[in-house]
């Protein structure tokens, strides 16, 4: 994804004539796609629509600062709302610097069929994430076609021909300016926008195909289902071995095929949990195992080391879920919301996705997840190309120093010292010998009790904030 060009009140924009939207059209991006961008991405894509220019010139350009004055809210959340319509293919946003100063350019794209969007396997699994299954099979039902019965019918359809009389040597051979006109829309045509693709570099196909092959599942339907697949073990941190499972579980005996649409109700049902006990987290965290540190490691603390492994082993919703625990919170439906909808960006790693969950919730001390904090932070990661949990925590020192040099202090305000948490400390102490021993070469159940814990309240570490 490409970084963000600068943008202000005087940036100039042109938006493109686009065609207007049929009442099928409108219905499906009131229906299908306002629960997933929001009111405000919606109302920034009818303002970008009472914005479109009929000459489509570059020089007949406007400025941001209209576009703010309709929708009455600061740059940021304009921003913001832009962001969510290219993510659902509705915008397309190009960047120009030119004689008469900067300028973005936005195409409008139109909305998705209803069979289109539920075919699509990001925004259909996005949509029943957001608006729930009952309320998903409403919509599908809605936009499902109520054939009638028209066996008992005879078609008295006039046919075109019947009608107007066509010189057929024209129908052979069409006139020069219809061929013309054909070329010219042909070229205008936009190119298919798809949905955006996540990486599947880190899932193990040859392991699925083994496990289903063995419980006779149809493989050439789980290569046709790549997507949905890696769409689904990416949003929910579900294993290769656990994948095979739930698809063995909805394909057909007798032919070895699968519902895809079964296999996302079974999944969201299966892993769609308000809270996970720490029972469940501890079994899916396992001891950090002696591994080569690379340059940036090096560089951390035994404790920060161990946040980093739990970051790396754990899906970011149980990451979410062990941290709110331990600040004796819930997950809320809209953080999972918004968790759900930045892995389904597929603009940073699981892993790095958890670093920002732990900025902000430990580091900020939030009680919960702030939509726009969320972005910001996730965008400005991105935008330094942080791809690692030890590059994220670097990046975060980084940022501290230019503030530790200064010994002043304003307003006497104590100084912020960075956050440890419990188990880390723990297991410190033990290496530091400040605590007795464990018995035992195995981790104890006490151990796994507390490496459930996870992620408790701040401590001291040895840098400090003057």
């Amino acid at each position: 994804m490409p970084n963000d060009e600068p943008l202000t009140p005087k940036t100039g924009l042109v938006v493109p004539q686009a065609p207007a939207l049929s009442a099928a059209q409108q219905a499906v991006l009131a229906e299908l796609y306002l629960p997933l961008m929001g009111p405000l991405a919606y109302s920034l894509y009818a303002a970008l629509r009472s914005l479109q220019s009929s000459e489509n010139e570059l020089s007949n350009r406007r400025s941001h600062a209209e576009l703010l004055g309709i929708l009455n809210v600061d740059l940021p959340t304009v921003l913001a709302a832009r962001r969510k319509l290219e993510a659902t293919g509705l915008l397309r946003s190009y960047y120009q610097q030119d004689e008469l100063g900067a300028m973005y350019i936005y195409q409008l794209q139109a909305p998705l069929l209803a069979l289109q969007f539920f075919a699509d396997d990001l925004l259909s699994v996005l949509l029943l994430d957001t608006v729930g299954e009952l309320r998903y099979q409403q919509l599908a039902g809605d936009f499902a076609a109520q054939p009638i019965d028209l066996t008992a019918a005879k078609d008295v359809t006039a046919n075109i021909l019947d009608v107007f009389h066509v010189d057929s040597q024209k129908v052979t051979t069409p006139p020069l300016s219809v061929q013309k006109v054909r070329a010219q829309l042909a070229a205008n045509e936009p190119a298919e926008d798809h949905s955006p693709v996540l990486s599947d570099d880190d899932f193990d196909w040859q392991l699925l195909g083994q496990i289903l092959k063995q419980n006779y599942v149809d493989l050439k339907q789980v290569a046709s289902s790549r997507q949905l697949i890696i769409t689904e073990s990416r949003v929910y941190g579900i294993s290769e071995i656990e994948m095979a499972k739930l698809i063995s579980e909805v394909a057909s005996l007798t032919t070895g095929q699968f519902d895809e649409n079964q296999l996302k109700l079974l999944i969201a049902r299966r892993y769609e949990r308000p809270a996970v006990s720490s029972q469940q987290v501890a079994t899916e965290a396992t001891v950090a195992t002696t591994t080569k540190d690379n340059k940036a490691s090096a560089q951390l603390s035994t404790a920060e080391q161990q946040l980093v492994t739990y970051a790396k082993q754990t899906a970011p919703y149980d990451f979410l879920s062990a941290l709110k625990q331990e600040k004796h919170g819930f997950v809320t439906s809209g953080e999972n919301r918004l968790v759900h909808d930045l892995i389904g960006r597929g603009v940073l790693p699981n892993a790095v996705i958890n670093m920002v969950i732990y900025y902000l919730l430990q580091n900020r001390e939030l009680a919960a997840l702030n939509r726009n904090l969320l972005e910001t932070v996730a965008n400005d990661w991105q935008q330094h190309g942080i791809t690692t949990p030890e590059a994220a925590l670097m990046y975060l020192k980084q940022r501290k120093q230019p503030r530790s040099t200064p010994t002043r202090r304003k307003n006497n305000r104590p100084t912020r010292k960075e956050i440890m948490p419990k188990w880390a400390q723990q297991q410190q102490q033990t290496e530091s010998g400040k605590q007795p021993a464990q018995t035992g070469k195995q981790i104890t159940a006490a151990q796994r009790k507390q490496l459930a814990d996870r992620l408790a309240k701040l401590e001291t570490n040895s840098e400090k904030e003057d």
